[in-house]
């Protein structure tokens, strides 16, 4: 296949992706800013660690399963042999969940004074429903059940935000209330794509295997370690940051790092949700030329897209969090800039890191991750006392370079992509041409809602002009052309 076919290919999946992922972005800074106004910095800073310790607890646990329903659903369906993998994954996933309970009410016996009962509970749910909900929606994507998967996941978020302002109006407010919430919704949807999917007939508990829960524990076992790391290296900062600075100062460092992530998440997600189904199918077809052409392409179009973002929010940090976030929160802007050019880099490690994935020797991710996690977490303990919480967001960012170094380094050896120097010379030269614009327009105008959007609107502009004279964006001129011309 030829490389502008799998351009083509990309793009296609792309264009159902991300305009639902930046739906999800905008309702994801709106839910940010509503969560600051109505939950206190306290507050926000226990649901910053809860939530984020609630999900590496799930990949930890969960995230082999999650991980090798994705990678094995379609060669077992080639095989008819579905019941297999299906029943063996809901035999590994309740027997986790129980042990799980277990463990709990053992330590709510022994340990009652330590955790609040509601609390330790609503994080369980939260866990089940997240868990569930979570290898359910992966699953849609590896089956290339796109629209499915982009509805519930669009509805899901606005459901969370409307569930967590009713619950908040009407019940004392904790970070209970956000828990309860995002698990109800996750739930909800764990349900609707069960039934939508008819896993009712895959499930036949005496169809679990053995030799099935060998090959998923194999490829997925690497990967706990992994989630171990990566929890290391994206959040330990905020425990350092609660214990040192306390749990206010945790929820003003957690609200502006999640306006970056927020944007980073919908970009990542919307390209590589694209990317990698298309790039598993070509390597389980041994097309080398066709799995770099694709990966190639997947690169290119997330550079496209996350270095103007980046450029973007590095330059409107202070406006942004200005207006996106509630008084207390707001002294926390340069986080954002930090945070943004670090997920940057961690983006791109994620391609890297495909040569191991597709050839299911991921303990090199596990130990890339390890050395840039503990580096992080040593300097956080070092220089947080010292120079305050802001500097996190800066020794995070130092972590997500080295682990692109060290990713990079690794891969090129296996599968890496390929791009021209001239590709990379455009988009960067395009992105600081309208960074200069908002420089100037950061320092003469003074920022409100209408003038935000108008800045973020005229850079888009700005930046798609510059890329079109450049000649980057011929060959989605001749699609797009192509789709009017039907």
């Amino acid at each position: 296949m030829k490389a502008n076919t799998s351009k083509k290919v990309i793009s296609k999946d792309i264009m159902f992706y991300l305009p639902a992922k930046i739906l999800e972005g905008v309702v994801g800074f709106i839910t940010i800013g509503v969560y600051t106004r109505l939950f206190t910095p306290e507050i926000y800073g226990d649901y910053g660690v809860i939530n984020p310790t609630i999900n590496v607890i799930f990949l930890i646990i969960l995230g082999w399963l999650m991980h090798s329903l994705y990678r094995y659903i379609n060669a077992y369906k080639d095989k008819n042999n579905v019941e297999e993998l299906c029943s063996t994954a809901f035999v590994s996933y309740i027997t986790l969940v129980g042990i799980v309970f277990i463990i709990l009410l053992i330590f709510q016996l022994i340990g009652s004074d330590i955790i609040e009962t509601k609390l330790l509970f609503s994080s369980f749910f939260m866990f089940v429903a997240y868990g569930l909900n979570q290898i359910l929606m992966n699953l849609l994507v590896a089956i290339k059940k796109i629209k499915l998967n982009l509805v519930l996941s669009l509805c899901g978020v606005v459901l969370k935000l409307l569930l967590t302002i009713l619950l908040a109006f009407n019940f004392p407010r904790s970070v209970i209330i956000i828990l309860i919430a995002n698990g109800t919704v996750d739930l909800l949807k764990a349900i609707i794509v069960f039934i939508k999917l008819k896993g009712y007939r895959y499930i036949n508990l005496g169809k679990a295997s053995k030799d099935t829960f060998d090959v998923m524990i194999k490829y997925g076992f690497p990967l706990i370690g992994l989630s171990l790391t990566l929890f290391v290296l994206n959040i330990s900062d905020r425990y350092v940051i609660i214990y040192f600075c306390g749990r206010d100062i945790s929820g003003i460092y957690t609200a502006n790092y999640s306006l970056a992530s927020a944007v980073y998440t919908m970009m990542m997600m919307g390209i590589m949700r694209a990317v990698y189904p298309n790039l598993l199918e070509a390597w389980g077809k041994k097309d080398m030329i066709r799995t770099k052409d694709i990966l190639s392409s997947g690169v290119r179009y997330y550079l496209l897209i996350c270095i103007p973002a980046t450029v973007g929010l590095v330059m409107l940090s202070e406006p942004i969090s200005r207006i996106c976030l509630a008084g207390k929160y707001q002294g926390g802007y340069a986080i954002i800039g930090w945070a943004s050019v670090g997920m940057l880099f961690f983006g791109l490690s994620e391609y890297c890191n495909k040569a191991w994935e597709l050839t299911a020797n991921t303990k090199v991710i596990l130990t890339n991750s390890l050395i840039s996690g503990v580096i992080n977490l040593v300097l956080n303990i070092i220089l947080v006392p010292v120079y305050g919480y802001k500097v996190a967001a800066i020794t995070t960012m130092i972590s997500f370079v080295l682990y692109f170094v060290l990713s990079f380094t690794g891969a090129k050896k296996v599968l890496i992509w390929k791009l021209k120097p001239i590709i990379y010379i455009r988009i960067v030269s395009s992105a600081l041409a309208f960074g200069v614009l908002l420089i100037i327009a950061v320092s003469s105008l003074e920022f409100s809602v209408p003038i935000l959007l108008l800045s973020i609107v005229l850079s888009i502009v700005i930046y798609g002009v510059l890329l079109l004279v450049t000649g980057e964006l011929t060959e989605e001129l001749k699609m797009i052309r192509r789709l009017f011309r039907r």
